[in-house]
C-alpha cells in the first residue's frame, strides 16, 4: 500500500486506546497520544577476536508519527493522511557520527530503529528498523529552512498488518500550528506536557513513554513572527530531541484569559537552554573551571516546520492515489476529556481493527 493512508476518524477516543488498557480516564493527556511516540535507537554490537560478543539496544532521541492531510473531506471517515516519522535532524547527525566512530573502535552501529509495542500486551516490545515500514525510494528529509526538523513517509499499512500499537498525530484535527495557537490566545504560563524517553530510559518488556509537565515560559515573540521558536519551563535531557509538546487542557483560567479546554500537538523538542558557571580561585579571582548546566528551558519548534518539511518531501516523492477501499470499523471508547468549547468535538485517528500476532 502506498504511504498515503486511508484513516476512520471517531469522536472521543480511538478503539486502540481501548485495547491496550487506557489508563484512567482522568488522564489530561489522550491515551492514544501516547501510541504516537516511539523510541529512536540503534543496535550496538561489539566483537571479539573477530566475532560478535555483546550487542544491546540503545536509544538515542525520540519521534513521532504525524499525519499531513492529503484528501479532504467534510465526512471525517473519507480523509486521507500520508503518514510521516518526524525527529529532530541533529538525532541523524549524531547517529551517523556515532556509526563511523564506532567502526573506527571496532564496533557496528545499525540502521536507524524504532521501538514499537505489539496491541497484544503480553507480548514485549519490538525494535523494527525505519527502512522495514519507510516507503521505497525515499529517505529522510530535513526542513528546507534549515531548522531541526527530518521527516521521513511511511507506509503505515505495515505497522498495523503488524498488529502494532501505534497510531499518528491527525494535523488538522489534533494539532496547532502558529495560527491556530494565535486562534486559541495560548500564551506564558499554559501548561504542556513532554513526552519522550530522556536519558535512554527504555523499558526492556515494552515501549513506556515517559511524561513531563512543564509551562509555557515564552511565546509571544513567535506569535508575532518575531521568533522562530518559543520556550517551555520544563527539564529535559538527551533523548527528548524529537520529542512533541502537547497543550495540557485546563477547565479554569484568570478572568480575561479563555482556558484551554483540549489537548494539541504545539511542537517538537529540539534542545535545552543552558547557562555556563564559572568556578573563580579565591587566591588570583581568575576563572579556573566552567560547568555548563541545564538551565531548566527548553527550545521547542512549533508545528510548522514539520509540515514545511512534509512539503517538500511530497515534491520530491510525489505520492500515487491509493486504491479505494472501505473505511475500518471503530470501536467506540469512553470520553477521556472534557469536550471543547468550540462547537466541534475533539476527534482522534482509529486504526484497523485490532488483531493479536506475533511479529
Amino acid at each position: 500500500m502506498d504511504r498515503r493512508d486511508f484513516i476512520k476518524l471517531s469522536f472521543y477516543g480511538a478503539s486502540l486506546a481501548a485495547a491496550c488498557a487506557a489508563p484512567a480516564l482522568a488522564s489530561l493527556i489522550p491515551p492514544h497520544f501516547t501510541y504516537c511516540v516511539v523510541a529512536i535507537g540503534v543496535q550496538v554490537t561489539e566483537f571479539r577476536d573477530g566475532k560478535p560478543s555483546n550487542s544491546k539496544w540503545v536509544a538515542i532521541g525520540t519521534g513521532f508519527f504525524y499525519g499531513h492531510l492529503s484528501k479532504p473531506d467534510p465526512d471525517l471517515t473519507k480523509r486521507l493522511y500520508d503518514v510521516y516519522l518526524v525527529t529532530a535532524k541533529h538525532v541523524l547527525d549524531g547517529w551517523k557520527a556515532q556509526r563511523v566512530a564506532a567502526a573506527a573502535n571496532g564496533m557496528l552501529v545499525s540502521d536507524l530503529m524504532v521501538r514499537v509495542n505489539p496491541i497484544d500486551v503480553t507480548t514485549p516490545a519490538t525494535d523494527i528498523a525505519v527502512r522495514e515500514f519507510a516507503d521505497k525510494d525515499t529517505d529522510w528529509t530535513a526542513n528546507p529552512n534549515g531548522k531541526d526538523v527530518a521527516v521521513i513517509s511511511c507506509d503505515f499499512e505495515i505497522l498495523r498488518k503488524r498488529a502494532f500499537g501505534v497510531n499518528f498525530f491527525a494535523g488538522d484535527e489534533m494539532a496547532a500550528d502558529i495560527a491556530r495557537l494565535s486562534q486559541l490566545k495560548v500564551e506564558a504560563g499554559d501548561g504542556v506536557f513532554v513526552l519522550g524517553f530522556p536519558m535512554s530510559l527504555i523499558e526492556e518488556w515494552r515501549n513506556v513513554v515517559i511524561v513531563k509537565g512543564g509551562t509555557i515560559a515564552r511565546i509571544e515573540d513567535l506569535l508575532i513572527s518575531r521568533s522562530d521558536a518559543f520556550l517551555i519551563d520544563a527539564l529535559v535531557f538527551p533523548g527528548n530531541s524529537g520529542g512533541p509538546v502537547v497543550l495540557r487542557p485546563e477547565l479554569a483560567s484568570i478572568q480575561g484569559t479563555p482556558p484551554q479546554t483540549r489537548s494539541y500537538l504545539i511542537g517538537m523538542v529540539v534542545s535545552y537552554q543552558p547557562y555556563t558557571d564559572t568556578a573563580v580561585s579565591q587566591q588570583t579571582q581568575r576563572p579556573r573551571v566552567t560547568f555548563e548546566e541545564n538551565s531548566g528551558l527548553a527550545t521547542v519548534l512549533p508545528t510548522d516546520y514539520v509540515v514545511a518539511a512534509i512539503v517538500l518531501d511530497k515534491k520530491m516523492h510525489p505520492p500515487k492515489e491509493p486504491p479505494a477501499m472501505p473505511p475500518p470499523q471503530a470501536t467506540p471508547s469512553p470520553q477521556v476529556t472534557p469536550p471543547a468549547a468550540s462547537s466541534s468535538p475533539q476527534v482522534t485517528p482509529t486504526p484497523a481493527p485490532s488483531v493479536k500476532s506475533t511479529p
